[in-house]
């Protein structure tokens, strides 16, 4: 074939797939404009939930790795504090206390034909170092400037308030679900949640208890994510990353610091460091992410829709573009984050062994063994060794869960009528949650926080003047009641 036949039939290609694609793309139409938020009026129903986290947030219910550092009568004060708060939950829910750190309360449905729901939090907390610096103080739980201020305003006490104080009404109101309801709440999640979740999720599954789906903490109603969307985005998160500590660690000679070998165990290790930064692993466009893609393009602009809808062919485009922030980046490749370097204890004196910890966050599809063979590689280049920190190891990627599910659709609808104003997609949860422990007790995992958030909102999960909005509040009662009511 000569060269201009073969020019002809490579232009006739290219436009055979551009018609393709924007066929494709011409087929989802843009979604109508975002129906506005609920009004102020529509809230009050929610009244009162803004005390009972108030309440809660006032015990410092902090978890540590060392027990004994733990504030016990807190944690028990915070189980008298429920019985209080929620008193037709206590009179018509069965209660059981699995252990210290672990409450699971059963709502018996009336039907038997359907399939339970979990729904879960965890009622401990990070310690707060900065206190003095904070607007509110951390235990304070005071309601002012309209908000309630202190630690598990965000991160999770917000939920676990919501979650009952939705059933209390729904109680009062002689409300009485379909299918049975669970209320699994941990008190250990910021260290594992081996004394919590893992007590509940074990209980679950040794009752031979499988259900349709459970809804945990995770994504935002995130507001001004990405900036090409007209609407705030709610990020169910459908799958998690795996979870790895990595010890890196570079042997020397020790010694006179004034009479270094050509290479020390310091060096080494940064070497190593330095091999694990710049080699990323390859990014994927997994399940989660693809579902996250797909479910964007309605309310994304013309172009977005096109590469969306067409990933078969502009793939590689969107890895470029997602891999150019560290936010995005994290959905499509696992990451390695050296976190805590350790080498010599006096400044004159050579490390006989230099130290790292490389925080790996493992994409879904991937094993944590995998990601360490290839550590290895890296780091032995460089004269360091690889292996993980911790004697538990790796925690594996969450299963991917469906969107074409149940428990999803219920999620959204609920999310219509709480947060009408923004868009439900699938999404990739980066952070750790109780969800692992019950991966033998829920067909499928969910991870939804429901509150509007800005990204600097978020910057108070975890740091400093944690609080949420009382109307965002009473919104995410909202959203309790409706998913409850649903089921």
């Amino acid at each position: 074939m000569s060269l201009p036949a073969l020019l002809v039939l490579a232009l006739a290609i290219l436009l055979g797939l551009a018609a393709i694609a924007l066929a494709r793309a011409v087929a989802t139409p843009r979604a109508p404009k975002a129906a506005p938020p609920l009004a102020e009026s529509a809230l009050a129903r929610a009244a009162g939930v803004e005390d009972a986290l108030s309440t809660l947030v006032k015990r410092a219910t902090i978890s540590y790795f060392d027990e004994t550092a733990e504030d016990s009568p807190a944690f028990a004060g915070l189980k008298r504090d429920l019985e209080a708060l929620f008193p037709e939950v206590h009179a018509r829910l069965a209660r059981e206390d699995l252990g210290d750190r672990a409450l699971l309360y059963t709502w018996k449905g009336s039907g038997t034909k359907d399939a339970p729901a979990i729904l879960c939090a965890h009622f401990d907390v990070v310690p707060a170092d900065d206190a003095a610096q904070w607007a509110h103080g951390p235990f304070s739980g005071d309601i002012a400037d309209g908000s309630v201020w202190g630690r598990g305003a965000q991160d999770i006490k917000v939920t676990l308030a919501c979650a009952l104080h939705a059933a209390e009404r729904l109680l009062k109101a002689g409300f009485v679900p379909r299918r049975t309801i669970y209320f699994a709440f941990g008190g250990d999640e910021e260290i594992g949640g081996m004394r919590g979740a893992r007590l509940v999720g074990e209980a679950l599954a040794a009752r031979g208890i499988r259900a349709s789906f459970l809804l945990d903490e995770g994504g935002p109603i995130a507001d001004g994510m990405l900036s090409f969307v007209d609407r705030p985005l709610a990020l169910i998160g459908i799958a998690e990353k795996g979870y790895m500590d990595v010890a890196v660690e570079a042997a020397g000679a020790g010694g006179h610091a004034s009479m270094p070998p050509r290479r020390t165990a310091a060096g080494d290790l940064s070497r190593a460091v330095v091999a694990l930064e710049s080699s990323p692993l390859k990014p994927s466009l997994g399940f989660t992410v693809r579902s996250f893609l797909g479910k964007l393009a309605p309310y994304s602009p013309f172009p977005f829709r096109v590469l969306f809808r067409n990933l078969w062919l502009f793939g590689p485009l969107v890895k470029a573009f997602f891999g150019a922030s560290h936010t995005s980046n994290a959905l499509i490749r696992t990451t390695f984050a050296p976190t805590m370097l350790q080498g010599s204890a006096k400044e004159n004196v050579l490390a006989d062994v230099a130290r790292a910890n490389v925080n790996v966050r493992i994409l879904p599809g991937e094993t944590g063994a995998g990601t360490l063979a290839v550590m290895k590689r890296l780091a032995r280049r460089s004269g360091a060794s690889v292996r993980p920190a911790h004697p538990e190891g790796v925690v594996e990627p969450s299963p991917e869960s469906p969107v074409d599910h149940e428990g999803y659709r219920a999620i959204e609808a609920a999310l219509a009528l709480s947060f009408p104003e923004a868009a439900a997609v699938p999404f990739l949860f980066s952070a750790g949650t109780d969800t692992k422990h019950y991966r033998g007790a829920a067909e499928a995992m969910y991870r939804l926080t429901p509150l509007r958030q800005t990204a600097a909102q978020l910057e108070g999960v975890h740091g400093r003047d944690e609080r949420v909005g009382i109307s965002n509040l009473r919104r995410c009662e909202i959203f309790y009641e409706r998913l409850i009511s649903a089921l």
